[in-house]
């Protein structure tokens, strides 16, 4: 489950790299978690799922809840997420307090958002973004804000991912919260294991550390990313806080690096926007 992506619409395929997108290019490299386990309830209260429509809901990513006012995800699945230039699609809301992405207990509904003014889709650096939520959520047993891990984030660290990707490629989304354990991998590692990759006719891809955290599984072993929900949170179980964002990767669990953005990579974008919750309305029961 990884790159998350909807049911509808196309994957954004730059060189072999997918990213969960409506542009209709080919698509082989993906994220969304293979392998994983369906999560216990509230084992994951941070998370939301982004989807959209009216008559039929389509899940679009996964997304972080980070402040009452904010949900933290990757860039190109708020550019998957446009209707007309610059606007969000008027049907888009956050489905949170739930283990199921079609769950109408609790929606959330968005005002406005901000990519970061260095995203790249070509050569997919800097996805993230931040999306405004219309109201303040209010305060619930059922859902809770996740901490930001700003210091940096060292190699062997044991981290689990969240999320409702597909479960194999080109499957079904599951109903429910899936669960996947990693742990990250060092600098030397994932370049040697993105060159492999990259060299089997994926294109030229690389990996900017300042920017990005890999976590990587045993090829065959059928754990890892593939189509499904990027923009889910990436978390360390040791501190409980979000180190990274799904991002990127190859084909599915075949032992290729998986790609999360790098929180502490952003704190002065992030530190910024996150300050003022002031300008939210009223709470949204």
């Amino acid at each position: 489950m990884f790159l998350s992506i909807i049911t509808t619409i196309s994957f954004a395929l730059l060189g072999h790299l997918v990213i969960g997108g409506p542009v209709k290019v080919s698509q082989d490299i993906t994220p969304q978690i293979v392998g994983g386990v369906e999560a216990p309830i509230n084992y994951a209260p941070h998370m939301m799922a982004l989807v959209f429509g009216t008559n039929i809901v389509n899940f679009m990513c996964g997304a972080s809840i980070v402040t009452e006012c904010h949900v933290l995800t990757a860039a190109h699945c708020i550019d998957a997420l446009m209707g007309d230039v610059n606007t969000l699609l008027p049907s888009l809301r956050g489905v949170y307090g739930s283990n199921e992405w079609r769950s109408t207990e609790k929606n959330a509904t968005f005002k406005g958002y901000i990519n970061h003014e260095k995203w790249n889709i070509f050569i997919l650096k800097n996805d993230i973004g931040v999306l405004f939520l219309s109201e303040k959520l209010s305060r619930s047993d059922k859902w809770n804000i996740i901490p930001l891990e700003y210091d940096w984030v060292e190699a062997g660290e044991k981290s689990y991912v969240t999320g409702w990707g597909t479960l194999w490629a080109w499957g079904p989304h599951p109903p429910k919260l899936q669960l996947l354990y990693v742990e990250t991998i060092g600098e030397e590692e994932c370049a040697q294991g993105v060159a492999k990759a990259s060299a089997e006719d994926y294109g030229n891809h690389y990996v900017d550390q300042n920017l990005e955290i890999c976590t990587m599984h045993e090829k065959g072993n059928g754990f890892g990313m593939c189509f499904g929900d990027s923009g889910s949170a990436l978390v360390s179980l040791s501190s409980g806080k979000q180190i990274g964002i799904v991002s990127w990767g190859f084909p599915c669990a075949l032992g290729a690096p998986d790609m999360f953005v790098r929180v502490s990579g952003f704190k002065d974008f992030l530190k910024d926007i996150l300050k003022d919750c002031d300008k939210c309305a009223e709470k949204n029961e």
